[in-house]
Order: C-alpha cells, then sequence, then structure tokens
C-alpha cells in the first residue's frame, strides 16, 4: 500500500508519539480492533528506530515450540513484531516469556538491543483472569501500551483511505474507475465499520471488481453488515443484522440501559457469527478475534447455553 498520513488530530496526536515510543528499548504492545491498523502503527514503530534493523513478524496462532527455537536466531537490532499475541498457544507462552525476559535484559540501557512489538485484538486481561494467557507474559510485554483506533472514530480518514484503495485496486485489475458518485461518498461515511481498514479495503476491491461504469455509485458499495449507523427516520437507525431483523429493536433501543443494550448487542452478534461458522465455536472464536475459551465465558454470561 502506497504511504498514508491522517490528517485527524487523534491518529497525528498517536503517530508523534511514536518517537518517544521508538526510541525507548522496553516492549510495546498495541491493542485494538482487527482491521484497524496495528501492524501500520508496528512499521512506524520500526521506521522511528535510531538504528534500522529488519522487521520480522510473526504470526502467533502459528507458533509452536520448533518455530519458538528459531527465534535465537533474531539479531539485535532488529523489530520483532508479535501479531496476533491473544493467539498464541498456551504451550508456547512460557518459553516465549523466558526467551523476550533474557533478550530484554541483554539489550537493557543499548540503543541496538532487539525491540519488541506485539499486538492484540480482545482483552488478555480476561484472557489471563481465565487461564489461557500467562500474566507474566502480559506484564512482560505491555510496559508500553499503544491504542489504535477504530475506523468509526477516525472519520476523516475514511474518504482519503477510500480514494488510495480505488487507486491501487484499479490500477491492479486494469479498471478505469476515477472515483465515487457524491452518494457512494456519503454511504462510505453513514457506514459504522466494523471491520475497520481491512473491511474498507475488501469493499473497495468487490467495487471495483464488480462495478460498471467509470466511477463508483452507491450500489456497488456492498456491506456486510447490512446498513450505516446514521441516517434513517428521525435521524435515528440500528444496524441490521445479516438475517435482517435488528440487532436492537428500533422502538426499544432509547429505553434500555446502555449494558442492558450492549448485552443484546452482544447476544446478537455472536449469535450471527456463531451462525455464519455453521455452528462451530473454535471457528466463530476465531472471526471474532478472541480465545475459544473467552467465547465459551462469553456464551456463558449472556445466558446462551442454548447456541
Amino acid at each position: 500500500m502506497q504511504e498514508f498520513t491522517s490528517t485527524g488530530k487523534r491518529m497525528t496526536r498517536l503517530l508523534a508519539a511514536l518517537d518517544a515510543v521508538a526510541a525507548s528499548p522496553s516492549p510495546v504492545l498495541i491493542r485494538g480492533e482487527r482491521g484497524s491498523g496495528k501492524e501500520y502503527l508496528a512499521r512506524k514503530i520500526h521506521e522511528k528506530r535510531p538504528v534500522h534493523g529488519p522487521f520480522v513478524q510473526l504470526k502467533c496462532r502459528d507458533l509452536d515450540a520448533g518455530s519458538l527455537s528459531g527465534l535465537e536466531a533474531v539479531a539485535d537490532g532488529a523489530t520483532l513484531f508479535l501479531d496476533g499475541i491473544h493467539c498464541l498457544p498456551p504451550a508456547c507462552q512460557l518459553p516465549l516469556h523466558a526467551f523476550l525476559t533474557e533478550r530484554i535484559r541483554a539489550g537493557k540501557g543499548k540503543r541496538d538491543g532487539l525491540k519488541v512489538i506485539a499486538s492484540a485484538t480482545g482483552e488478555l486481561e480476561a484472557l489471563s483472569a481465565g487461564g489461557t494467557f500467562r500474566l507474566e507474559l502480559l506484564v512482560l510485554l505491555d510496559m508500553i501500551s499503544v491504542s489504535c483506533p477504530p475506523l468509526r472514530e477516525r472519520q476523516e480518514d475514511i474518504l482519503p483511505l477510500a480514494t488510495l484503495f480505488l487507486g491501487e485496486l484499479a490500477a491492479e485489475q486494469n479498471r478505469l474507475v476515477q472515483g465515487f458518485s457524491p452518494a457512494a461518498l456519503k454511504k462510505l461515511e453513514a457506514y459504522h465499520w466494523p471491520g475497520n481498514i481491512r473491511e474498507l479495503h475488501n469493499v473497495i476491491e468487490r467495487a471495483v471488481l464488480m462495478g460498471r461504469g467509470t466511477r463508483l455509485e452507491a450500489d456497488d458499495l456492498d456491506f456486510a453488515e447490512g446498513v450505516p449507523l446514521s441516517g434513517g427516520q428521525g435521524g435515528m437507525a440500528v444496524r441490521q443484522r445479516a438475517s435482517g431483523s435488528p440487532a436492537v429493536p428500533a422502538g426499544a433501543a432509547a429505553c434500555l440501559e446502555l449494558k442492558e443494550a450492549v448485552n443484546a448487542f452482544k447476544k446478537s452478534y455472536i449469535a450471527d457469527v456463531i451462525a455464519a461458522s455453521a455452528g462451530n465455536k473454535a471457528e466463530a472464536a476465531r472471526r471474532l478475534g478472541i480465545e475459544r475459551t473467552y467465547l465459551f465465558a462469553l456464551i456463558k454470561d449472556l445466558g446462551m447455553e442454548g447456541l
């Protein structure tokens, strides 16, 4: 992807703060929703480091004891990005903690030591409390915490990112598509983007592939989760479930306390994902970006044991 620099105040402040993060030898934990740009922030930290070693990215869900032994070859000066640390198998957590502890101790006070960055989707504290994530590993990685805001909280980034993706994807697909109609722009801004930047990219990719004009129209934009949050009668709208029924009934939305409304949304959304996963809760947990044990805990807490 071409370089993108946000002009929004929140992201501008965050990117500016990464200078100090990059200069510190301490590990960094980047938290955020799936597809929100955690890898982008990790690479920005790497680029801002005073040394220019390799960027080594590991998908934690794919790690095992054998692959962990290969970490010894990662040289000082490198940036080790542990992508999706919440998916790290329990059997790997103690060996990884031992390796990181030794390397961090060896590099203490050195500018060219190993820089450790981890990303997480979901609450590591809840996983730790549930016994599926070691507390000592969480404490080690969370010395510096960076929060990656979701796209719905960065409205000013939606259209510039959509335009960037459109240019790249139209070139890749050899399509002459040069912009968006006003209705398409309005639709992009109104949607709440639960899948964040990754979902925006996928929506534009489908639209470029399936569209027939020289610009994208509102009908070309297919959102997986239904209607946008904004708009609708009286300025209020409720996101539609994939089944077509509201996640929270429109008439009841204003009568529910916040906790009740949140729990109603959670139950609806989890039920939809489990249904889309053909009842396979391990697959549903993967799609939700959480551990299976945490999904079971949510099902129990929300009174959904019948699923």
